[in-house]
C-alpha cells in the first residue's frame, strides 16, 4: 500500500512526463465526484471525501503545504454540504428529496466576490511570509497565484454545498485559469484533465439550472 500512494511509483508516463498511480487515481476521483455534482447528486460528496484525502497525501509528498493545509477545509465542506443536501428545510427540496439548487441574491454574489479579493490579499501576503516563519515552508514562487486558486476553489465548494447555482461560475473561471496555468508550464496531461473538468462545469451549469426551472414550473 505504501509503494502504490508513493508518487515515485509511475503508470504510464504521457510526452516524458511520469503519471503516478496516486496521481492518476485522484484524476479518476476528481472527476467522477464533479459529474455527479453536475448531475446535482449528493453522492459526489462521498467520493469527494476520498478525493480530498487523496489530494492531501499527494501535495504533503510535493512539500505543497498550503494546498495540504486546505484539504482538511475542503473536507469540512464536503461534510457540510453533504448535511445540507440531503436534509433541505421546508420548502426547499426537489423532486429527489434533496437540496433545491437556488440563485444568489446580486447583493450576495457582490459580498461574495469581495470576500474572495480580501481571501486572495490576505492569504497571499501570508504566503509570502511562510518561509520566514518557518524553516519547514520554502519560498513561495506564486502567492497570489495559488491564493486566488485556492480562493476560488473554496468559495466554489461553499457555494456548492448550499447549492448555489453560480458555484459554476467560480468553478469555470478556476479551471480556464489551470488550462492556462498548465499548458504554460508545459505540462500535456493535466491540461487535458482541466479541459475535462471545464466541460462537466458547463453541464453542472445547464443541468442545474434546468432543475431550477422545471420546479417553477411545478411550482
Amino acid at each position: 500500500m505504501k509503494e502504490f500512494l508513493s508518487l515515485d511509483n509511475i503508470f504510464f508516463t504521457v510526452a516524458g512526463q511520469g503519471i503516478s498511480y496516486l496521481e492518476f487515481f485522484g484524476v479518476l476521483l476528481g472527476l467522477t465526484s464533479v459529474f455527479l455534482a453536475s448531475l446535482a447528486r449528493a453522492i459526489n460528496y462521498w467520493v469527494g471525501f476520498v478525493y480530498a484525502t487523496v489530494l492531501f497525501l499527494m501535495f504533503l509528498q510535493k512539500n505543497l503545504y498550503t494546498n495540504m493545509l486546505l484539504q482538511p477545509v475542503s473536507l469540512g465542506i464536503n461534510v457540510y454540504g453533504l448535511y445540507k443536501w440531503t436534509r433541505p428545510g421546508k420548502g426547499q427540496k426537489n423532486s429527489r428529496n434533496q437540496l433545491l439548487t437556488s440563485f444568489l441574491s446580486n447583493k450576495q454574489r457582490v459580498y461574495y466576490v469581495l470576500f474572495l479579493l480580501g481571501f486572495v490579499i490576505l492569504w497571499g501576503f501570508l504566503l509570502t511570509k511562510l518561509h520566514v516563519l518557518s524553516d519547514t515552508f520554502p519560498p513561495a514562487r506564486s502567492p497570489y497565484l495559488d491564493a486566488s486558486v485556492a480562493g476560488l476553489m473554496l468559495m466554489a465548494q461553499i457555494l456548492a454545498a448550499q447549492k448555489k447555482w453560480e458555484c459554476w461560475i467560480f468553478w469555470i473561471l478556476l479551471n480556464v485559469g489551470n488550462v492556462v496555468m498548465y499548458i504554460s508550464s508545459g505540462l500535456v496531461f493535466m491540461p487535458i484533465v482541466a479541459i475535462c473538468f471545464l466541460l462537466f462545469n458547463f453541464v453542472g451549469l445547464v443541468h442545474w439550472k434546468k432543475e431550477w426551472e422545471k420546479h417553477k414550473q411545478v411550482c
